[in-house]
């Protein structure tokens, strides 16, 4: 299968196309003008001028020919099918049929396009239709405790209750907005990195700080354990206080009473790794891979306890360490907990500005 792959790609290269386009030349033109001509007579002589200079023009017009439509031609379907895709939404994929080496490579990337075309728009279409499962489930909960209050139907026992869920709910909404909002921006490239230098293990005394109502109301105990008094990094703070966030709030909503959730840094080489520990119920194998889609959540629970939340904290999570150019990951297993990681780099004054930070640019739109 490989020899006839290799066979194939060489009967198409441009090797294969001067080898043959030198034996017509020597053939046609060397050959009766080194061997023949000589021999000849005069007369001789002049038919095989005018015979040589005929399979010369014949030869120049053949290769234009078949260099146009072997070549050239080919690459110009794939650059208009290229430019269809991007003006006209057109999702079909080319054959390869009659095209050499460098058109199959600009082939190629068009059907890897055509490709990504069609991932997205099927990334788009799940993306509404959870978005507005998601925001008609607390519009429809508001709507009716409204009702039932406006329409009397509510006692005077139940009002104060109906309102309290509805202003609950509504919050709810405002968090799913502002978090659908967040992965907008940061995928369009809109929000872009402000790199500082800054002490992670302050960071995370702040956000344990922010969480300590929630954690008193559910009785669990935020354990901080740092590798070093202060620990410089070079990261967008902003962008890493709402990683922090969310993996707490994500700990907190998926721990038992009464338990544990500990916050650590261990260093590595120029690298930090922050964990975020829960004793909580676990995720499955199976699923590790997908608590990173949007609105994941929505549909599935990693615990008996129904929670209440947006779907799309860690994708925002996986999105802002990507665009830092880190890593994150999960270690669990169901019963015995989930560990979140994820790394930042060190600040080293060698290298990073610890004045104002390094701002990376949004792409032009």
């Amino acid at each position: 299968m490989a020899d006839g792959s290799i066979a194939k790609r060489f009967f198409k290269s441009h090797i294969f196309r001067i080898t043959v386009a030198f034996i017509v030349v020597f053939a046609t033109v060397f050959f009766p003008m080194y061997f023949v001509y000589p021999q000849a007579d005069s007369e001789q002589r002049n038919i095989v001028v005018v015979l040589v200079s005929f399979a010369c023009v014949f030869e120049a017009i053949a290769y234009t020919l078949i260099s146009h439509y072997l070549v050239f031609s080919p690459i110009e379907k794939v650059a208009k099918h290229l430019k269809s895709m991007v003006h006209d939404g057109d999702l079909t994929k080319l054959s390869a049929s009659t095209i050499d080496n460098g058109a199959d490579d600009l082939l190629s990337a068009a059907n890897a396009t055509s490709d990504e075309y069609l991932r997205l728009a099927q990334v788009r279409k799940t993306f509404v239709a959870n978005a507005s499962h998601e925001l008609r489930s607390p519009l429809t909960s508001v709507q009716g405790f409204l009702q039932a209050v406006l329409d009397g139907t509510a006692s005077e026992e139940d009002k104060d209750k109906y309102l309290k869920i509805a202003l609950s709910e509504t919050k709810r909404l405002n968090a799913l907005i502002t978090s659908m909002l967040d992965l907008s921006r940061l995928d369009s490239g809109k929000n872009p990195l402000v790199r500082t230098k800054f002490d992670i293990n302050d960071i995370i005394n702040e956000v344990a700080a922010k969480f300590e109502p929630a954690l008193i109301k559910k009785a669990l105990q935020a354990n901080v354990e740092f590798a070093r008094d202060t620990c410089y990094v070079y990261a967008d703070k902003e962008k890493i206080i709402q990683v922090l966030t969310n993996l707490l709030d994500n700990a907190i909503k998926y721990s038992p009473a009464y338990s544990r959730i500990i916050l650590t840094t261990g260093i590595h080489e120029n690298k930090v790794y922050v964990t975020v520990r829960d004793f909580g119920y676990g995720i499955s194998k199976k699923d590790q891979t997908l608590i990173w889609d949007t609105f994941y959540m929505s549909d599935k629970s990693r615990s008996p306890i129904k929670t209440k939340g947006s779907g799309l904290g860690l994708s925002i999570v996986k999105k802002i360490i990507d665009e830092h150019g880190e890593v994150v990951w999960v270690e669990s297993s169901r019963g015995s907990g989930a560990t979140f990681i994820f790394t930042l780099t060190l600040f080293d004054p060698a290298k990073h500005s610890s004045a104002v930070g390094k701002i990376i640019q949004a792409p032009e739109q």
